[in-house]
């Protein structure tokens, strides 16, 4: 190197021009590196295989939890058509929580087994025949009922009862129940009620009602007594045929009378029932009275396609006993 610095000062000084004196100074260098043994090499891209050697040793590092399940999807009930006008949206987000739909105020399945009646002409008459059975006793019998719309606004109704067979030894006469009143746009308003048994002047219950008064009159073989005429009162023959004009199911509570005591009677729905008959399969409501005596029992079913007059009775006192009814034949006018 010492060398080679004296040869640069020589050539300065002789004056050979720059550019030469570059070139001889490179190559100088060169021939001063590898005459040293120096030298490099290109890095390479290729890629290299690697052994990597492992042993299983015991640790103390819990195992990792497996992943959590994904939520299944919230089945959406179904929102009935009153309530649908806000559609459900549901969550599209795998990973949140799925939205929480709360139920509807009503549902379909919760609405009740009938529907609002819509009040039709009523009959002109009625004409229906019975077969009577006793319950839990011997015998039976046979009954025959007419509603007659009167002139002037005026109906009628009457009954008769009366045992057959072996029966009739055992019960003899007959046993008449009448009612007579007003039509009036509420339905049946009777006047004057009365039920005997031929032959049995102490069987004797009446009733006579003042509407203007609001008194009614209770009358039996011993007695006579008078009662406040709350609005809307029934006999128990007047109450049957009410229903042509009100649907059972738009008043549940009456005050009824048997010409020997009244009483608020409460109706229950129980069910719409198919009755065999004589005269073929009939489509029923089947309602039952409690005047708050659990011991008594009257059930009615009312037909549908003949204006709701009862075709079915079953009525049980608090001895056990009682009676039912099947009606056997109708003729009305009724169109149904």
């Amino acid at each position: 190197m010492k060398n080679s610095g004296l040869l640069i000062l020589q050539l300065q000084k002789s004056h050979v021009p720059q550019r030469w004196l570059w070139a001889v100074l490179l190559s100088v260098l060169l021939h001063v590196l590898l005459l040293s043994g120096w030298s490099f090499v290109l890095p390479s891209f290729e890629s290299s295989s690697h052994v990597i050697e492992a042993k299983l040793l015991p640790s103390s590092i819990k195992k990792p939890l497996p992943p959590k399940k994904a939520h299944k999807p919230v089945k959406h009930k179904q929102v009935p058509h009153e309530l649908s006008r806000e559609a459900v949206r549901p969550n599209t987000d795998a990973q949140a929580e799925a939205p929480h739909v709360t139920d509807p105020l009503w549902r379909e399945e919760d609405r009740p087994a009938y529907e609002e009646m819509l009040r039709l002409p009523p009959p002109s008459f009625v004409d229906m025949d019975f077969d009577v059975k006793r319950v839990n006793a011997f015998g039976s019998g046979r009954a025959h009922y007419r509603y007659q719309a009167e002139p002037q606004g005026k109906y009628s109704l009457h009954s008769e009862i009366e045992a057959v067979g072996l029966a009739s030894i055992a019960f003899a006469g007959k046993r008449i129940e009448t009612s007579n009143g007003t039509v009036t746009e509420q339905g049946l308003q009777p006047d004057a009620y009365r039920v005997e048994v031929t032959g049995k002047p102490d069987k004797l219950q009446a009733a006579n009602f003042d509407w203007a008064k609001h008194q009614l009159t209770l009358k039996t073989a011993k007695t006579e007594t008078v009662e406040e005429l709350l609005e809307g009162t029934q006999d128990f023959l007047s109450f049957m045929y009410q229903f042509m004009f009100v649907p059972p199911l738009d008043r549940m509570e009456w005050p009824l009378t048997n010409g020997k005591m009244v009483r608020v009677y409460n109706y229950q729905f129980i069910s719409e029932e198919v009755i065999a008959t004589k005269f073929g399969q009939i489509n029923t409501y089947h309602i039952a009275k409690s005047s708050g005596d659990a011991e008594e029992k009257t059930d009615v079913w009312l037909a549908e396609d003949y204006r709701f007059i009862p075709i079915k009775i079953l009525k049980i006192a608090k001895d056990g006993s009682g009676y039912e009814f099947i009606a056997t034949r109708i003729d009305t006018d009724i169109a149904k």
